[in-house]
């Protein structure tokens, strides 16, 4: 499943960089991801980090997942690996928005309902988004999706 949402936001975007790769802040913003327990990191050069993780889902189930950010693109990879649903989403600063695409599989019961799932997963999405544009101040007349 494909999902793609996009929020323009007046305001820093390095502010909204750092909200997105607070790693440990993720259930703040993603209410999808109830708890996030810290595996291990690994330094990969100057503003790149590769953090692996076992995430709680809200919706039910647990997973692992690797969340790589990049402070040179203003990008953070999850790569998810196990657990109700596998695949990646990419979040990425561009200007004054914030990005996502979710390129992800559902597994188990989460497979039989991925209709109403997808629909959830790009309601939840779209509010994150405009959580990580926080303190900037978002323009709703500028939500697009795909």
């Amino acid at each position: 499943m494909l999902i793609q949402e996009r929020v323009e936001f007046e305001g820093d975007p390095a502010a909204v960089w750092e909200r997105l790769s607070s790693v440990e802040r993720i259930p703040e913003f993603w209410h999808g991801t109830r708890s996030l327990q810290i595996i291990g990191r690994e330094s990969m050069g100057p503003g790149r980090e590769t953090v692996r993780a076992r995430a709680k889902f809200a919706f039910g189930g647990s997973g692992d997942v690797a969340i790589t950010s990049d402070s040179a693109t203003t990008t953070l990879t999850s790569d998810y690996t196990s657990g109700p649903f596998k695949g990646t989403q990419v979040v990425k600063v561009v200007g004054n928005a914030i990005e996502v695409r979710w390129d992800v599989n559902f597994t188990g019961v989460f497979k039989l309902t991925s209709g109403w799932t997808g629909g959830h997963f790009r309601s939840g999405t779209l509010h994150a988004l405009e959580r990580l544009a926080g303190g900037a101040e978002k323009l709703p007349e500028q939500r697009t999706h795909a």
